[in-house]
Order: structure tokens, then C-alpha cells, then sequence
């Protein structure tokens, strides 16, 4: 038969312990009922919130509008001034009277002519001068050549159609029977030689059956 041992030290533990237990409850619902738990929850949502509000204040604020200056005075108005037409009255030019009479015209250049007119030293051969193409094309007609002749005899300038024959070929078979030809310088009332101009006709005529 197996004998039983009570243990007198392990039932006074578990006393405790119970105790202890109740006594953790009651002071459990004694401050559930009194509101601190409900204070203990606060102040650790409040911590969260400054957490959270401090964390979102860290983006960074914009710069402050510029002050104005209010002191400061608009610029002046500028006021275009007045256009005064001033009108100055002309002066009229004072007529001089006088009893002279007036100046002579001052007197015209004397020109003086010829005695003797410009002759060639040999008559020129007009029919050597009608251009070869001027007569098989049957052309025929009288230019006025105009030139001046120096006191040496030699020309002076350069020949020039003065009424031209219709013609090309002709007018400058004119001007060159001028130029290649020889001339008696004209003579003056002295006798001396001059400086004179002429005109002159040169005529270019088909003879018949050519």
C-alpha cells in the first residue's frame, strides 16, 4: 500500500498566486472604470499625431511675397506743353526807285563772215564714193553733210549728217568723202585765213542703164 504525502508549503503557493491573480483583476477593472486606460490610449494617439503632423511639416515653404514699398511715391505726370503757333510776318522787298535807266544789253558777238568760203583744193570724185551695195539695192538720194575747216586747212571736229538721204550707205558715203578730202582754208575781210564752217550737199544719183 503506497502512503500519501501532503505538502503543506506547495498549497500555500497556490493561495498566493490566486490571490495575487484576483487582486491583478480588480485593480484592472478598478482603472477601467476610473478612465485611466482611456488616458493612456490619448496620450499614446496623441504622440502618433505630433509624430505624423512633424513629419508632414518638414516640406519646405515657399518664399515670402516681396514687401512693398507703400512709402514710395508714383512717378510725376508729365504734361506735354502747349503747341503756340507764332506766326512772323514776311517782309516785303523794298523797290529801289531810282531815275537811272537801266544797263545796255551787253553787246553780241560779232561774227564774222567769210569772204572767201571753204573750196576743196580738187573736186571730189562723187560717183568713186556711191557704195557698190547702195546701187545693185538701187538707192540714190542728196545728204548735207555739215563741217568746219580750221585756218591750216585741216578739219575741225567731226563731219555730221545734217539732213540725212533715207539711207545708210549713203550718209556714210557722204561723211567720208568729207573726211579723206583736201580743203582752201576760207578767207577773212583781211585777206587772212579763217575759221569757217559749210554745209554741203552730195548727191548720189543711178545713171541710166548702170
Amino acid at each position: 500500500m503506497t502512503a500519501y504525502i501532503h505538502d503543506s508549503g506547495y498549497t500555500s503557493r497556490r493561495a498566493v498566486a490566486f490571490v495575487a491573480i484576483v487582486v491583478l483583476h480588480v485593480l484592472m477593472i478598478w482603472g477601467f472604470a476610473s478612465g485611466l486606460a482611456k488616458r493612456v490610449v490619448v496620450e499614446a494617439f496623441q504622440d502618433v499625431k505630433v509624430n505624423i503632423i512633424q513629419e508632414e511639416n518638414k516640406e519646405p515653404e515657399p518664399p515670402p511675397p516681396p514687401k512693398v514699398d507703400i512709402e514710395q511715391k508714383p512717378p510725376p505726370v508729365q504734361i506735354p506743353p502747349p503747341i503756340v503757333n507764332i506766326q512772323i510776318p514776311v517782309e516785303q522787298p523794298i523797290a529801289v526807285v531810282t531815275n537811272r535807266p537801266p544797263p545796255p544789253p551787253p553787246p553780241r558777238p560779232v561774227v564774222i563772215q567769210p569772204v572767201k568760203p571753204i573750196e576743196f583744193r580738187s573736186p571730189p570724185d562723187i560717183d568713186s564714193y556711191y557704195p557698190d551695195q547702195a546701187r545693185r539695192l538701187e538707192q540714190s538720194g542728196s545728204p548735207i553733210v555739215h563741217w568746219c575747216v580750221n585756218p591750216d586747212g585741216k578739219l575741225d571736229g567731226v563731219p555730221e549728217i545734217k539732213t540725212s538721204s533715207g539711207f545708210d550707205l549713203l550718209d556714210q558715203a557722204a561723211l567720208k568723202l568729207v573726211r579723206e578730202s583736201r580743203y582752201i582754208p576760207a578767207k577773212g575781210p583781211d585777206g587772212k585765213p579763217m575759221h569757217a564752217c559749210k554745209d554741203l550737199k552730195v548727191t548720189f544719183k543711178l545713171k541710166s542703164g548702170g
